[in-house]
């Protein structure tokens, strides 16, 4: 079968490998549609840790073709997404239901296991969750969804927060629909693309501003008293940074961009203390999935589109330079 290699940093190929076999307790899935994320950015610069060389890929979903002699409850022919992390269930995290933290994880596409930029991959049948009537691409995208969903839940968006999204790329676009889902009464957000604005603005976003000089004034002088919640899409240490000149009293600050290690920023601890600023890291996603696929067959999320561009497995260098780019596209798409 095809797959893309990363044979190490900077080095890729779409090569011929070995068809895989599902093991007792694994299923074989038919890749349909894989998404293209910052982290496999990272993978290819060798900004982040895995083991080399690897099939990357860790938002996919697929067809079930082929179950290990021990799944029950999944068949060929069904419809599944991949939660790419493989926790071992068994160390201090995994015991404390902080299964992100495993001190053994593993994970598809991102870490150790070969994923789903690929014809055919195998995964746990646990790690395979039922997709019913959603097409493949919002398949694939549960898994960014998830992420964002688990980021929410631990700043606990009240009812009539208002809320500050810096970047409306594929992550500020979910973050902003999981804001307004949990109540927030404004939602605005802040980029470099007015394109981006503007999709955000049709799936509901309240108000946005181009990222320009002049944005921390002309965002004071539309909203003097700050935000409830303020939330990093981007990445940029500059705009972490600059969050609590932003954040109300008693507000919250998310970091939900991926900063490059050791980017310090400036903070004032007097500041978090005299204005009781809360601050929240978030990492991966955590036993969501299910909530995830539930909420986007209701209608409420909207993920398709947050798509820009499909391409196919021969293409995949093509669509990594595009998601590398100044202006990087949105959701790339991956269609094996």
């Amino acid at each position: 079968m095809k797959a893309v290699v990363i044979e190490k940093p900077g080095k890729l190929r779409v090569a011929s490998v070995d068809d895989p076999v599902p093991g007792p307790d694994e299923i074989l899935i038919e890749v349909k549609a894989a998404g293209v994320c910052g982290t496999d950015v990272h993978i290819f610069e060798g900004a982040f840790t895995c083991t080399y060389p690897l099939i990357p890929g860790h938002e996919f979903a697929g067809e079930v073709i082929e179950v290990g002699s021990e799944v029950a409850g999944l068949s060929p022919g069904q419809r599944v997404a991949v939660d790419p992390n493989v926790p071992c269930g068994e160390c201090f995290f995994c015991r404390r239901n902080q299964q992100h933290f495993c001190r053994n994880l593993k994970g598809y596409g991102v870490l150790d296991l070969p994923g789903g930029f690929a014809e055919r991959v195998n995964v746990r049948a646990a790690n395979a969750f039922s997709i019913g009537e959603l097409s493949y691409e919002e398949g694939a995208l549960i898994e960014p969804l998830g992420c964002v969903l688990h980021g929410i839940e631990l700043i606990r968006i009240q009812p009539g927060d208002e809320v500050l999204i810096f970047g409306m790329g594929p992550i500020g676009l979910l973050l902003a629909q999981v804001c307004k889902l949990n109540g927030a009464s404004l939602i605005v957000g802040v980029d470099r693309v007015r394109e981006n604005l503007d999709l955000a603005g049709r799936i509901g976003l309240d108000g946005g501003f181009l990222s320009r000089p002049d944005v921390e004034a002309t965002i004071r002088e539309a909203y003097p008293l700050g935000f409830d919640v303020v939330i990093d899409a981007t990445g940029v240490s500059g705009v972490v940074e600059s969050l609590p000149g932003y954040t109300r009293d008693a507000g919250k600050i998310l970091y939900f961009g991926v900063c490059p290690r050791h980017s310090p920023i400036r903070l004032d601890p007097f500041d978090v203390y005299r204005r009781e600023l809360k601050i929240f890291g978030t990492f991966s996603l955590l036993a969501n999935f299910d909530r995830a696929i539930r909420i986007v067959e209701a209608g409420r999320v909207d993920l398709e589109t947050i798509i820009s561009h499909r391409f196919a497995l021969d293409e995949f260098e093509r669509a990594l330079m595009l998601k590398m780019g100044e202006l990087p596209a949105r959701k790339i798409i991956i269609e094996p």
